[in-house]
């Protein structure tokens, strides 16, 4: 099920709402966001000769140095599958899959604008990232890519006996030049750890036959191994049986070329959502040589058809990788489930995402406190419903709600008055977001039923009631909220407008001056705030205060541990007090 006419043209909206986000994140207690830079973005051909774009360096900068303000670790992937159309046309046309004429051999053409590309990168924001990962799932950008209709799906590099193995022999060595140019020139004065990050779900062997637990050794070996060995690995190549079996489809490696992949990764990472049944198929070897069936019957499914639940086949994968690779330091940089939603009602109550969520953790800390495997991080995917691929926004894996207000978009190929638009959009926190908090915060595994240690999301009643304003202090904010808490007002002083200053310069005659109002409010202003009708929802709160000199559509977000809105003007709302009345109606 495709959602045609999808486009990512605004998607969540991120480019024009990144404070807005950053507050969620802040009233979250969020303190490590994983996000990409875009190559097409900020080199738009893709050759850096025709230059930068101001505009793009200047919202990473932007986005950087807020989440550092907010204190937000950022750690950002410098390639997540959006190769510059200008790489794919003459004279330098095959991308990824560029071949020797000739030989038929991987050429890596494509190698100086890559390495052009991470030097920008490294240059411009590389002393605040200090963590950086190259790739991310090139098993699914060239392997899915070449045949599966994945992005980037280019029919011309279809052809699953040759395209994908090519590819992934220029990727590997891009990786390699990328991470040598970054500790060559970078790493000691800046201070950052550079990785991969590699995708795969465990694979369980169907039966206890000797077959089936080799077939799924493989369908794990040939997916994960394969641009996992040339670089934990002892050799700098790929996996022996692979190669056994492969023969000349995988391409060969020069001395110089293994010399700089053995080794070139701080760290380990791994996106895993799913886990299968795999058996011994001799008849069907299968796109990946691997003569594995994979089968998913008894697991409990997610919207996305190819998503199974299994918190134990995750520790398992952990440990595959902690045992082969000599324990690395491991970073899980994606996991999630997805779910159906049409309305922000249905998409708050997502008990399936928090079971995922709560089994997953569980078995992550078992695979650490039990079985001994170096996991330093899991980062959730994803922060908010957004756009997902070839199955656009039919499929929302957030754990925050987007309200995409879709409406009319030129740009698109279809559909064209169903596409998100910019501007107007709003998130609303969804349970399991509000379950991961709990469990960062106390820094305990919690039970993922409400009730005493996990209570869910707050109403949108946390609002009612009197609150300090940081930026305007002894002016008097209130909130109140209607019986139902669905409909609000604000109220409040603003600082009472002074004289003009007036001095006589001689007799019958003097000079006037205008005072600049205040900031702050002395307690005894006559003056007051216009009244404002907020749009609530959940612990998300939105305002117009373009007559005072703000946005005209300001969003803020409950902060439950110091029971502020946190708003996305970089402002906090402190509650003082409760408000007597219950209600404005």
């Amino acid at each position: 099920m495709f959602d045609k006419g999808a486009t990512g043209n605004v998607a969540a909206d991120h480019y024009h709402m990144y404070p807005t986000d950053i507050a969620l994140m802040k009233s979250m207690g969020l303190k490590h966001y994983r996000f990409s830079i875009a190559w097409p973005r900020l080199i738009p051909t893709g050759k850096l000769e025709d230059g930068i774009n101001k505009k793009a360096k200047a919202f990473y900068n932007n986005l950087i140095d807020s989440l550092l303000e907010a204190g937000i670790t950022p750690y950002v992937t410098l390639y997540h599958w959006d190769l510059p159309q200008g790489l794919l046309d003459p004279p330098r046309a095959q991308g990824w899959w560029s071949r020797d004429p000739k030989t038929g051999k991987p050429d890596g053409q494509i190698l100086p604008d890559w390495l052009d590309y991470a030097r920008v990168c490294f240059s411009e924001f590389g002393d605040r990232v200090k963590v950086w990962v190259t790739f991310n799932e090139p098993w699914t950008f060239l392997y899915l890519g070449s045949g599966y209709g994945k992005a980037p799906g280019i029919p011309e590099y279809s052809n699953m006996t040759i395209d994908p193995w090519i590819g992934g022999h220029n990727m590997l060595n891009a990786h390699a030049a990328a991470v040598d140019l970054y500790r060559r020139e970078f790493q000691e004065k800046q201070g950052g750890q550079i990785g991969i990050t590699n995708n795969c779900d465990w694979r369980e062997p169907k039966t206890d036959d000797p077959e089936d637990v080799a077939a799924a050794e493989r369908a794990v070996l040939f997916q994960l191994g394969w641009f996992s060995e040339p670089i934990f690995g002892k050799d700098g190549d790929y996996p022996a049986v692979m190669r056994k079996l492969y023969g000349e489809r995988l391409p060969e490696f020069t001395a110089e070329q293994k010399k700089l992949l053995k080794g070139s990764a701080d760290f380990y990472g791994l996106n895993h959502y799913g886990t299968g049944w795999a058996a011994y198929n001799p008849s069907e070897p299968g796109a990946d040589s691997a003569y594995a069936k994979v089968t998913e019957e008894g697991f409990p499914n997610a919207m996305s058809i190819w998503l199974y639940g299994a918190g134990w086949g995750f520790r398992k994968l952990l440990n595959w990788v902690a045992l082969r690779y000599d324990n690395p330091p491991l970073f899980v940089t994606e996991g999630g489930w997805s779910l159906p939603a049409d309305t922000p009602e249905e998409a708050v109550a997502d008990q399936g995402r928090v079971m995922y969520y709560a089994n997953y953790t569980a078995a992550m800390l078992k695979a650490i406190h039990e079985d001994g495997v170096d996991v330093r991080g899991y980062f959730a995917w994803s922060l908010m419903d957004n756009y997902e691929w070839e199955r656009g926004y039919q499929e929302r894996f957030g754990a925050t709600y987007t309200n995409f207000q879709y409406g009319y978009d030129e740009r698109a190929p279809a559909n064209n008055n169903s596409q998100p638009t910019e501007g107007t959009q709003w998130r609303q926190r969804k349970d399991s977001s509000c379950w991961l908090e709990a469990v960062y915060r106390g820094n305990k595994l919690i039970s993922p039923k409400k009730g005493e240690a996990f209570k869910g999301c707050v109403d949108s009643t946390v609002f009612h009631g009197e609150f300090e304003d940081p930026h305007h202090p002894g002016c008097s904010r209130r909130i109140m909220l209607d019986i139902a808490g669905t409909a609000a007002v604000i109220v409040g002083d603003a600082p009472k407008t002074p004289a003009p200053e007036c001095k006589w310069i001689e007799k019958g005659k003097k000079e006037c001056h205008e005072v600049a109002t205040p900031k702050s409010c002395d307690g005894k202003s006559d003056k007051t705030w216009k009244v404002h009708v907020p749009m609530v929802s959940g612990g998300s709160i939105i305002a117009d205060f373009s007559e005072q000199g703000g946005s005209a559509r300001l969003a803020g977000f409950w902060n439950s541990e110091t029971s502020s809105i946190d708003w996305a003007d970089g402002n906090s709302w402190k509650a003082a007090s409760e408000v007597e009345e219950q209600a404005f109606m």
